[in-house]
């Protein structure tokens, strides 16, 4: 199996694409899988192959210069010339696919027409991309816009994350066969624990901070009002790339030090000894697809509360942390509140349990391998 995706952990983005990784080292538990992602580096002076073994994923990845001057035909014709160096390194080095898994449909889907159309590679795609969702300010480009309509007509199945992706994939023009497959958790890093006995509710967010898609300044409003009346919870706060952005805000609401703390961004390892150490999981953002860090803070135990948008109200019901509309704070007070009063009514076992049924490597790769069987016959 081939993942070529446009999205991908490189030395230029460390984090970008990770939820990728994690897909083609859960379809690594039952076959030999490899990967290809080429990026533009300014510290590259010519194409660099970077080739590694990465918990049973064999993952090529070319580095090539940048240039800002470049016209976008040469930087296309670049790109695609990075894909067959990489292409080529890994017949010599790995061997031949049977089938490519295509992420994020653009532009690597580029790659994978040519991939069908010079050595005859099926490929199916998995997005998520959250450019596709109404909600969701970005606006394809008009060429973005043809050559993704273009790829999707000879993809062999779609395997989109949620239900709701499916949703804009139809309405986008894409016509199946859909298979819906969600994001995985390392289920061993992101295991249950049993939270500590405290006087004390913990709350928890992770997100990059960016305000116009994780409202951060929502959440401060209303962990303010909180502030207010009560003081038997705390909230933790981890991404922030901003520095005191916030910081005027956070004064400005009265919130005091002792009951919120903000950290950077921290390793996974961190994050997930976090998550089994707090007891509320919060995301109240604008728009989403399918975020990792609710099926990891599932995959722990924690209670979540988060937005409807994308395919986040699938992955929550009552039994596991209430659903709010974007933006609305009166609600999100309301369920805070509530979720602070009631948080012994939660079993947090069976919580993780059914998240690690969903989420696990074992569910998502064997999930991959029947469509993989299903479009080679």
């Amino acid at each position: 199996m081939l993942f070529l995706s446009s999205w991908y952990p490189s030395r230029v983005l460390p984090k970008n694409g990770n939820f990728v990784r994690r897909h083609a080292q859960a379809v690594a538990k039952f076959a030999d899988v490899s990967s290809l992602h080429v990026i533009s580096d300014k510290a590259a002076s010519d194409f660099e192959i970077d080739a590694r073994e990465s918990k049973g994923v064999y993952e090529v990845i070319v580095y090539y210069p940048k240039s800002a001057n470049w016209r976008p035909g040469k930087k296309y014709r670049r790109y695609l010339e990075a894909l067959r160096k990489g292409y080529t390194h890994l017949l010599k080095s790995w061997g031949s696919p049977e089938i490519t898994h295509l992420n994020v449909t653009y532009p690597a889907g580029l790659f994978a027409m040519e991939l069908k159309k010079k050595y005859g590679l099926p490929y199916i795609i998995t997005e998520n991309w959250t450019a596709f969702l109404p909600i969701n300010p970005y606006r394809f480009k008009i060429h973005e816009r043809y050559f993704i309509k273009r790829i999707g007509e000879q993809a062999s199945a779609f395997c989109p994350v949620s239900e709701d992706l499916k949703n804009a994939f139809i309405d986008f023009g894409f016509k199946g066969p859909f298979h819906i497959i969600p994001n995985v958790a390392d289920t061993e890093l992101f295991s249950h624990a049993a939270r500590p006995s405290s006087e004390k509710i913990k709350i928890l967010h992770v997100s990059t901070f960016k305000d116009d898609h994780k409202n951060i300044s929502g959440i401060l409003r209303v962990m303010g009002r909180l502030c207010k009346e009560r003081n038997d919870f705390q909230i933790t706060m981890a991404g922030n790339r901003f520095g005191d952005k916030y910081g005027p805000l956070i004064k400005s609401l009265g919130i005091p030090d002792g009951q919120l703390t903000i950290h950077p961004i921290l390793p996974l390892e961190e994050i997930a000894q976090m998550m089994k150490s707090h007891h509320v999981f919060l995301l109240f953002s604008n728009y989403e697809n399918l975020p990792c860090v609710v099926v990891e803070a599932l995959s722990t135990g924690m209670v979540v509360i988060g937005s409807d948008v994308g395919g986040t109200a699938e992955m929550i019901d009552e039994q596991n942390g209430h659903i709010v509309n974007a933006r609305d704070e009166e609600a999100l007070y309301e369920k805070l509140r509530f979720t602070i009063d009631n948080y012994n009514r939660y079993d947090t076992k069976v919580i993780s349990e059914q998240a690690g049924e969903r989420y696990s490597y074992d569910s998502v790769g064997r999930s991959f391998l029947e469509v993989y069987a299903s479009v080679l016959g």
